[in-house]
């Protein structure tokens, strides 16, 4: 079974299991997926890799698809042009197995394929160079430049690609960000490493203030954010690491973010202009359409029409930007990891957090802000310790570590995490991180 047939499959599973009752898709948080989000689907998926059109770029002479082919080159086409005999997958994998190992975050990017290496590549325009482990048979190296839509091993193991087809040359335009997004939702990156930690760019500090304590808001309404030009972060200086939940204060009562978090002992977290922060948030989010503004349709999100992003924010800056707008709250549950784990943890997550990911799509079920979460942590994990599907269908286990509610119980059941503390609101927030 292929990759898009198990998605649409499981389109039509959620679709099944929750029963929608709404004519059409109402707005939510794409880093959610939450109760009244789930209950208010109504799907009709024709097919999971659509592509929508973008842009006047063409791809030479090659042959044109029509809507019904989500917009890539069939391997018939590719044989017109090229020669040669068609894809020939693999088996698919035994029932039992890491739950993130399996290629599962979809990719939709630019560059150019080598494959007369062993393994080949594909290197992006950006520069990043991924490893070929599979790709069509039909597919040729052409030198030219290619749209591929590929799938990574794991959120937290971008180095090896599968390459699933070849889609238009200017497919990737639909997908990628505004200036003005940017702008709110910067990519952090590493400027440096050393023996006491990282020197990092693009971490957001906070929300600004006036003077008088106001907080400072652009003229579109969103908030305006301190980014530093420089922050240290010293993983030796690490007290805890935690699973961070956003939950609603009112009815579903349910998750609706899922984040990771780290507290540090003082001067752990150090700016360009001598400022101190105990706390960091490593979060996987959804460039958005309209800067700022994280509600896009459910739809789209299941079919993987967005890109994705990580923010590198201080603790207390993510609480405030959070708590204070949405009304929501935020439970931290401590990781019950030996520090090591913890430390490795936070080097994974800041070096993933800073990588090149151009092109990574959203996805509710397979590449979502719970998904990356549980992945990061499988990923500091024994191979015995591992969160592993079973014998029930995938859906089951893949919901299971979507959905912030569920991941944070099963993470407890398997005692990866202890009782949650009480929630931060906008009377507690800084004590946690103060003490």
């Amino acid at each position: 079974m292929t990759r898009t047939n198990l998605k649409m499959i499981a389109a039509g599973l959620i679709s099944f299991l929750f029963q929608p009752g709404a004519s059409a898709a109402q707005p939510f948080n794409l880093n959610s997926l939450s109760a009244d989000g789930i209950a208010g689907l109504n799907l009709s998926v024709t097919g999971a890799g659509a592509v929508p059109s973008a842009g006047a770029r063409a791809f030479g002479s090659l042959p044109g698809t029509d809507a019904g082919g989500a917009g890539s080159l069939t391997p018939a086409e590719w044989e017109e042009v090229f020669g040669g005999e068609q894809e020939t997958l693999p088996a698919e994998p035994a029932v039992t197995k890491e739950l993130f190992s399996d290629f599962s975050a979809r990719y939709v990017m630019n560059g150019t394929l080598q494959l007369d290496r062993r393994p080949g590549t594909f290197t992006t325009l950006e520069g990043k160079v991924y490893k070929v482990i599979r790709h069509p048979r039909w597919l040729k190296d052409t030198g030219a430049e290619l749209c591929v839509e590929g799938y990574i091993k794991q959120q937290d193991d971008t180095d090896e690609l599968y390459i699933a087809t070849v889609l238009p040359l200017n497919a990737a335009d639909a997908y990628k960000p505004s200036a003005a997004t940017v702008a709110v939702q910067r990519r952090p990156y590493i400027v440096s490493k050393d023996a006491g930690g990282y020197a990092l760019a693009n971490v957001n500090w906070g929300v600004r203030h006036s003077a008088d304590g106001k907080r400072l808001k652009r003229p579109d309404g969103i908030f305006k954010f301190d980014w530093p030009r420089g922050v240290t972060v010293k993983p030796g200086l690490l007290e805890q690491a935690y699973i961070g939940k956003k939950s609603y204060q009112g009815f579903p009562w349910a998750g609706a973010h899922g984040f990771l978090v780290f507290k540090f002992k003082p001067g752990g977290v150090t700016d360009d202009k001598g400022r101190s922060a105990r706390g960091l948030v490593v979060s996987l989010n959804t460039y958005s359409l309209v800067p700022g503004v994280q509600n896009q349709g459910i739809v789209d999100g299941l079919l993987g029409r967005y890109a994705v992003h990580y923010n590198i924010n201080t603790a207390e800056g993510y609480v405030e930007a959070n708590v204070f707008t949405d009304g929501n709250h935020i439970t931290l549950y401590p990781l019950a990891l030996p520090r090591d784990r913890q430390v490795k943890l936070l080097e994974n997550a800041i070096k993933q957090a800073a990588a090149t990911r151009t092109g990574e799509m959203y996805s509710l079920v397979y590449n979502s802000c719970t998904n990356a979460v549980v992945s990061f942590v499988n990923g500091v994990l024994d191979k015995d310790e591992k969160i592993k599907d079973g014998w029930l269908p995938e859906i089951v286990y893949r919901l299971r570590a979507t959905l912030p509610d569920a991941a944070t119980r099963l993470m407890t059941k398997r005692g990866l995490l202890g009782e949650p503390l009480p929630y931060l609101d906008e009377n507690n927030y800084r004590d946690l991180f103060r003490n």
